[in-house]
């Protein structure tokens, strides 16, 4: 045989390799993929003891859940690790801003340290134990994203409305079950949002809104144009800059534009000119808009389900609309109270209309106003068709009365005005119970409609097109009265009580961003300050 030896060396490097390869598998063993089984039954037996060791948000809801799914785990797969429901959770999760939420409120950036932390785990039962925890944080956080989608994320709110909130009705972990059992997990999770329209165009319309704006808490401070309108001018490039409405190196007739669409989209007059309310709405940052449009959704999930056929007052954003069926039929500007005598977020329901009313003023305002008038010029009483009643409604001759004489503590009168069109309520006005005794009425005062800011009144509501309002709502009713009626008694100088068949429901309440019939954000002046509060709440500022 030729080269005996070769071949005994190449034999002994053969056997040598073998032995060298045995000695590896023995000292580093291969962790290999259990089957969904094993971590099934790993959770059966520690679930109570990681509950124990760890914080969540509700252990109960997680307990309840993983008994009625038997302990299966929802967001690992096989070879444990996410699988890609539980991918698309934390992108969810990371993107919470498109709902308004906030990602830290769901472990975002904890999730990941995790992740991380697993895949460095050579031992078989440590890993069992960081996937076991990684799915029971994904149950806890799916269900919390889920009651903040639905209820918002505020638990008490009795500071900041009078309008009673819905109740927290819902089974979260039974809930859960059920997305899971129907295979229709995120379309569970998103169905609980709130089913109003002004939600759900809201939401779309700022996942548009955040993917195309960036959310700097920069703020260019905007002077009014009468200050120094070159130093303005300059200014508002600036913050058209800052809000992604114009380049750095946009023309002056970019500027404009860009100028007219911004004071659009924050609910005032699109007139080119940097005015007191541009100045103001320019001096905002973007991430405060953001913030905006968050507490307004916050808003939402504190209501209640509305009735499809409604009438529905925007305090901030003055305006009024009646739907039929979710149908808009009508709508209108409108006046509403001052910061001082602020309109009241009100939820009733419309009983009747008054044609030719009278006005019964209230004391405060005969008190402090009125008679502070009819005490400097004598004939303003009888110029506004005021009458004057005695305590026991008996009717004094304003001849008879000696305003110099008169003050706060001595006033024991009443004071009405005649109907007409000089009348304070104008021709209509319209009744509904409410414990602050306001209603919605016409006025002889029209330009006040046509102002950016419409806050004029002593906390009534007055409607732009009142009479129009009557007629709609008079057709719709299927109403015995008509148009003509209300004329017919305006006609006879009468006052008039005309009752709905069907009491309409009348939601009145503060929202300060919504949405345009182009889909784009609409940013209302926070006239009561009341965003204030829920912003230092919701997104926890001192």
């Amino acid at each position: 045989m030729k080269y005996p030896l070769l071949i005994l060396l190449i034999f002994s490097i053969i056997y040598s390799c073998s032995l060298k390869t045995e000695e590896e598998k023995i000292i580093i063993p291969e962790i290999q993929p259990q089957p969904q089984e094993e971590i099934h039954s790993y959770l059966a037996k520690n679930l109570n003891e990681i509950l124990k060791e760890n914080i969540f948000f509700n252990k109960d809801w997680i307990e309840n859940f993983y008994q009625k799914n038997n302990y299966k785990a929802v967001w690992v797969n096989d070879s444990l690790h996410l699988n890609t429901l539980g991918d698309s959770l934390l992108n969810i999760f990371n993107h919470a801003n498109y709902f308004g939420l906030d990602s830290k409120d769901y472990k975002s950036d904890d999730f990941q340290k995790l992740i991380k932390r697993l895949k460095k785990v050579k031992s078989l039962d440590n890993m069992y134990k960081e996937v076991a925890l990684l799915e029971l944080f994904l149950s806890d956080n799916y269900m919390l994203f889920g009651k903040h989608l639905n209820f918002g994320k505020i638990e008490n709110i009795d500071s900041l409305t009078t309008i009673e909130r819905k109740l927290f009705t819902i089974d979260l972990p039974k809930y859960y079950a059920t997305a899971v059992e129907k295979d229709s997990i995120f379309d569970y999770l998103f169905a609980l949002q709130p089913q109003h329209e002004g939600y759900k165009n809201l939401q779309n319309a700022l996942q548009k809104y955040i993917k195309l704006a960036e959310l700097s808490k920069e703020k260019i401070n905007v002077i009014n144009y009468k200050e120094d309108s070159l130093k303005t001018y300059k200014q508002a490039k600036e913050a058209l800059i800052n809000h992604r409405y114009i380049l750095k190196r946009s023309s002056d007739s970019e500027f404009i534009s860009g100028l007219k669409k911004f004071q659009t989209d924050h609910g005032l007059t699109n007139d080119g000119v940097v005015g007191k309310n541009t100045a103001m709405a320019l001096s905002i940052s973007p991430l405060e808009y953001y913030q905006n449009a968050a507490i307004s959704l916050e808003r939402w999930r504190w209501k209640k389900a509305w009735e499809p056929t409604f009438i529905y007052v925007n305090i901030p954003a003055y305006f009024i609309k009646f739907y039929k069926n979710d149908t808009l039929q009508f709508r209108s500007n409108v006046v509403v109270g001052t910061v001082r005598n602020k309109t009241p977020e009100v939820y009733s329901k419309l009983n009747y209309l008054v044609a030719y009313p009278y006005w019964n003023v209230p004391t405060s305002i005969s008190v402090n106003e009125i008679l502070v008038k009819a005490k400097k010029d004598t004939s303003y009483m009888e110029r506004n068709n005021y009458e004057v009643f005695s305590n026991k409604f008996k009717r004094i001759s304003l001849d008879s009365i000696k305003w110099d004489t008169i003050y706060k503590k001595n006033f024991h009168y009443y004071i009405r005005q005649k109907g007409g069109t000089s009348n304070a309520l104008g021709l209509v006005k319209f009744i509904f119970n409410n414990k602050y005794s306001i209603y919605l009425h016409d006025t002889p005062t029209k330009y006040y409609f046509y102002r950016d800011i419409r806050a004029y009144s002593h906390g009534c509501i007055r409607v732009q097109n009142a009479l129009q309002l009557a007629d709609t709502l008079l057709n719709i009713d299927n109403n015995l009265f008509t148009l003509d009626s209300v004329y017919a008694y305006i006609d006879k100088k009468k006052e008039k009580n005309m009752m709905f068949n069907k009491k309409l429901p009348l939601y009145i309440q503060y929202i300060t961003c919504t949405v345009n019939a182009n889909n784009r954000l609409i940013f209302y002046k926070d006239i009561y300050g009341y965003d204030e509060k829920v912003r230092k709440i919701l997104f926890k500022l001192d």
